[in-house]
């Protein structure tokens, strides 16, 4: 028998009525004998019944009369399959060779599967199993016009699955955006091939909300204006990417300032409970204790304030205590008076500011939360941050940025990224 390095999986049927002669065997030893010299595998693995690996000694006869030898052990070897209709049991016997021929053998094997013959079960197993760990499929075809494939006229049909490899793709792309793996969904799209999938937007959408997700704003416009929301796989989160598209144009050109800020300020906690989502807790409160801060500073900017460098002649114009003027005063440094978080809703209050109230009225729980937040992995200690921590954080945050702007609801909404809605199982492969 010639050989290359190919292992060909081929199913077994009888080809016959159980009640019919032995010339049906040989008519479908016939037919796998002409498959095996147009493949011509190094060796075969036959996936029989009790009944149908009787076939097999017929196909022994048919290479003897060529001269050739097929022997089992050394050219095949006869899998029986003891319930041929439980597609699970067929399933698993294919995979299981599938394993032991290519992912425990150091010598890796070309593995085509012959899923022609067998009940239909067997058949629809191996497509299957195929499919699934991405081998060569091949069917069998030629004159039907006798209602089967007439002897002398076969033809290896090798399937091309890119259609199905390529929608099993698009399963995982929507399901590592919406886990905020953006990196690996572009990954996934390089290996695309159908034309009739928007390659080129998915492309502008997962590096966009990549952008977006480093907070690299104008980039992520950029690609998500380029996206034509009437395709079809947009038609789901239309409605969200118009609204994030909405959110993502004010911050790159609004020329609103507060306006722009507080955008900002709402992706930064959608961000932290994007990374609270996936359980990273001390990456999360990071995240809310830049938002606690940013919120300050943006209400500081409402009386002409910069916490970077702090003009003691208007806040003396104000009114303020000299005290805390005096107090602001000492902590000059190069000439400029630079506060921290904690400063800043100090000057808030004394500014007679809601913001500033609030926080003196609340000054002991949250000094118990920056506390841990300080003592966190991230900051300057070595503790680990839990759910618990996160969750009264940004209790603390909401509640502050709704008293900052009355519309941070719409704010937080329009920030919040679109996510696909995955209605089947698959998608979580």
């Amino acid at each position: 028998m010639k050989r290359k390095e190919v292992v060909l999986f081929m199913t077994v049927g009888t080809g016959i009525n159980p009640d019919s002669n032995e010339a049906g065997y040989k008519k479908l030893a016939k037919k796998l004998y002409s498959t095996l010299n147009k493949i011509y595998p190094n060796y075969v693995i036959f996936f029989a019944s009790n009944v149908s690996k009787h076939t097999i000694k017929y196909i022994d006869a048919l290479f003897e009369l060529d001269g050739d030898e097929f022997n089992e052990g050394e050219d095949y070897e006869i899998v029986e399959l003891n319930n041929i209709d439980d597609f699970n049991y067929c399933f698993e016997s294919f995979e299981a060779k599938i394993w032991e021929y290519d992912y425990l053998n150091e010598k890796k094997y070309q593995i085509i599967m012959d899923y022609t013959s067998g009940t239909k079960t067997m058949s629809a197993a191996m497509a299957c199993c195929g499919m699934l760990y991405s081998r060569d499929l091949i069917s069998v075809g030629g004159d039907r016009s006798k209602g089967e494939v007439s002897a002398g006229t076969e033809i290896i049909n090798y399937q091309n699955l890119y259609k199905i490899y390529d929608k099993r793709a698009i399963m995982r792309i929507r399901y590592n955006f919406n886990t905020n793996r953006f990196q690996p969904c572009l990954d996934v799209l390089n290996y695309i091939v159908d034309m009739n999938i928007h390659k080129d937007s998915l492309v502008d959408l997962c590096k966009g909300y990549f952008a977006w997700d480093t907070m690299d704003f104008s980039h992520a416009y950029e690609h998500l204006k380029s996206i034509d929301l009437n395709y079809m796989e947009f038609a789901e989160i239309k409605n969200e990417l118009k609204k994030n598209l909405n959110a993502l144009g004010i911050i790159v050109n609004s020329k609103s300032q507060n306006l722009k800020n507080c955008y900002i300020l709402a992706c930064i906690i959608n961000n932290a409970i994007r990374r609270a989502e996936e359980y990273k807790f001390d990456d999360a409160i990071a995240r809310l204790y830049r938002s606690f801060e940013l919120i300050a500073q943006i209400r500081l900017e409402k009386y002409n304030l910069m916490s970077s460098d702090i003009d003691i002649d208007l806040l003396k114009e104000k009114g303020l205590r000299q005290e805390f003027i005096d107090e602001l005063e000492n902590m000059r440094e190069d000439g400029k008076i630079r506060i921290g978080l904690i400063k800043d809703y100090h000057l808030l209050n004394e500014l007679d500011d809601e913001l500033g109230k609030y926080f003196m009225e609340n000054e002991s729980k949250i000094k118990d939360l920056t506390f841990k937040r300080n003592n966190s992995i991230l900051a300057h200690g070595l503790d680990s941050q839990s759910k618990e921590d996160f969750d009264k954080f940004l209790e603390l945050v909401i509640g502050l940025a709704k008293k900052l702007d009355k519309d941070m609801n719409k704010f937080l909404e329009e920030t919040r990224f679109a996510k696909f809605d995955l209605k089947l199982d698959i998608n979580n492969a």
